[in-house]
């Protein structure tokens, strides 16, 4: 018995939290402001950690439903929330390309994780957090 309680506490106290990814559905409430790319995790096949970003690009999502993304050229256009996903409507040339992300929030809403999923996808895993300005 107290090899089994032995092993369930090495098990347990050798658990820890995943922090790859964050579990709150997005809102508009919550998405609404400025987001600034802060940490990328994009794997090359194999195991990866969270990498700083110096000097990211910005979003600015308002609540009219617009967006402007800030980096060395500004992008702008609409988006829209369908449960987890966050869709970006990108006008070019007059057609609107889309771009849809797996997006979800920090228990506090001050961190937003975006996984790309719509047009292209990763399979070995990318993913990006912004910070709440």
């Amino acid at each position: 018995m107290k090899i089994s309680i032995a092993i369930f506490l090495l098990f347990f106290l050798t658990c820890q939290k995943d922090d790859v990814f964050d579990d709150t559905p997005i809102d508009q409430t919550g998405l609404v402001g400025e987001w600034l790319l802060t940490e990328t995790y994009i794997s090359p096949g194999g195991k990866t950690e969270w990498k700083k970003v110096n000097n990211g690009y910005r979003y600015l999502f308002k609540t009219d439903g617009s967006y402007n993304k800030i980096s060395i050229t500004t992008e702008s256009g609409n988006y829209d929330i369908n449960e987890s996903e966050l869709f970006l409507y990108v006008g070019n040339a007059g057609e609107k390309d889309t771009l849809g992300f797996n997006a979800n929030f920090n228990e506090a809403k001050t961190v937003l994780t975006l996984s790309p999923s719509y047009p292209n996808i990763c399979i070995e895993g990318c993913l990006y957090r912004y910070q709440k300005q």
